[in-house]
């Protein structure tokens, strides 16, 4: 990921932070419906910046509510392996098309980073979990964002959003700019 390439090169801190992009889905989520056939040679760009970077691209037909995966990545947090588990979440989504929404798949990706099945799928069912994906989701609305991925650059002057899958180069710039350190090698 980009995030990851930034940190090897940055003295950066990440902090990820849920936020559910469409809370308008059921809990079962929905079809994608049909795909439009698209002109020879045409480029889907997202697939393309997925390929630059080394990432898996092969979503599924099935658009998944986020909200469960959202509350299973914060009780991945809670017990000391979120980025193992945000890592197996966005190779399941995007690279292997599946249903990011289903406890199943979640638990199955939870076990797979050493969490307890049986622990999240509880969390999962009691929602313990909710209140702080909606709140999180709440205040990143209020703060103007709409879209995911989003990044924020901040100092204690300035605040700077990087909406969307972007090229490395945008994130290696923007990093200089805020005033961050190069690591050494």
């Amino acid at each position: 990921m980009r995030v990851d390439q930034l940190q090897r090169e940055f003295d950066i801190d990440v902090s990820w932070r849920p936020y559910e992009l469409h809370p308008e889905l059921p809990p079962e989520g929905r079809d994608r419906g049909e795909r439009q056939p698209q002109p020879e040679g045409h480029v889907n760009p997202i697939r393309q910046l997925a390929e630059e970077a080394g990432l898996p691209y092969q979503p599924g037909r099935h658009i998944p509510n986020s909200h469960r995966s959202l509350e299973a990545a914060e009780f991945a947090r809670e017990q000391g392996v979120f980025d193992a588990y945000h890592r197996a979440l966005f190779n399941a989504y995007f690279g292997e098309g599946r249903d990011i929404g289903d406890v199943l798949v979640l638990s199955e990706l939870g076990a797979g980073v050493g969490l307890e099945a049986s622990a999240l799928e509880e969390a999962l069912a009691s929602g313990r979990y909710a209140a702080l994906v909606n709140e999180a989701t709440e205040e990143a609305r209020g703060s103007g964002i709409t879209g995911t991925p989003t990044f924020i650059f901040e100092d204690a002057e300035r605040r700077l959003p990087i909406v969307g899958a972007q090229e490395y180069a945008v994130f290696q710039n923007v990093a200089q700019r805020m005033g961050a350190s190069r690591r050494r090698e």
